[in-house]
């Protein structure tokens, strides 16, 4: 029996094990470990997490691969290689892709459990809105995690730089006018950052407003933060899907990041909006500091 390492993985034998795929089961994985403990928070069954993510997952890589070889740059290599298309584990996916069909996986799942149940007997129907928030967080640090399967494909690198952090590609992959002493900005590991650090953000945010907070707010900050991410790491990405002279994903991501702006103001702004009632939209398992405000707030009502 036969055992090599490289850099796209371990062989044993007939057995392959890509470290692309390892990637992303473990960005899956810590995905799933995030929604756990939101959905505790929110006072929601956080036994559901593992089947959202089981069926967010596969309806994620086929809206993800969709995304990709629909690209205008990919299309024409694709169309001649449709048996191309499946093998995902070779990379190639498209984030917003991944996103559109984790979402339709998540409202799939929450519609298929809420035929079973009353609105008015027995468990409480599961709220879209509110498992987007408990995901939220959740699918940016599996985008955080999951990147580095591009490190060990060596795709999703930038134009050529001096920086201590730039990475070498292998000449398959390099672009045929560098040498191989040439480095590059490793977008992938930007990206990564940023995710994480959008984690952090999205997740106090939840915690320190939490009273404040309306059902659908979590989401559409991490709309504004992956947005905005996305949209300045295109400055750096050659060879990526355009439209005229700009990039599909600076497209998408200034939409995101405009209609979900515009979207907060308008929910918080409204003269007759507060936050939903605490029963059914508000965390349960507030943060000891939201709940002394809580607990003060009801004592002076109640004394004056």
């Amino acid at each position: 029996m036969t055992f090599d390492i490289t850099m796209q993985g371990i062989s044993i034998g007939a057995l392959e094990i890509r470290f692309y795929s390892l990637m992303i089961l473990s960005g899956i994985g810590a995905g799933i470990f995030i929604a756990q403990r939101e959905a505790r928070r929110y006072g929601e069954e956080p036994d559901h997490v593992v089947n959202l993510a089981v069926i967010g997952a596969l309806f994620a890589i086929v809206g993800a691969r969709i995304y990709h070889v629909l690209d205008r740059n990919e299309w024409p290599y694709y169309s001649s290689h449709p048996a191309e298309i499946i093998k995902v584990w070779n990379g190639g996916i498209g984030i917003f892709g991944g996103l559109a069909g984790a979402i339709f996986g998540l409202v799939l799942y929450l519609w298929w459990v809420n035929r079973s149940r009353s609105e008015h007997h027995g468990p409480p129907r599961m709220r879209v809105l509110r498992w987007l928030d408990i995901g939220a967080p959740a699918f940016l640090v599996g985008q955080a995690v999951g990147r580095w399967g591009n490190f060990f494909n060596q795709e999703l690198f930038g134009p050529p730089t001096d920086l201590p952090w730039g990475i070498p590609i292998d000449e398959v992959h390099r672009p045929i006018a560098y040498l191989s002493e040439t480095h590059f900005h490793p977008l992938f590991l930007y990206e990564s950052i940023l995710s994480a650090i959008g984690v952090a953000v999205i997740l106090y945010v939840g915690r320190r407003f939490a009273t404040r907070l309306i059902v659908g707010d979590i989401l559409l900050l991490y709309f504004i933060w992956y947005g905005a991410e996305r949209f300045g790491l295109e400055f750096l990405r050659d060879g990526n899907w355009k439209v005229g002279a700009i990039p599909t994903a600076q497209i998408v991501g200034i939409v995101f990041v405009g209609l979900s702006v515009a979207l907060l103001a308008w929910r918080h702004t409204r003269k007759h909006t507060t936050v939903l009632p605490r029963d059914d939209s508000q965390p349960k398992g507030l943060s000891h500091s939201a709940e002394r405000r809580r607990r003060r707030r009801s004592e002076s009502q109640s004394n004056g």
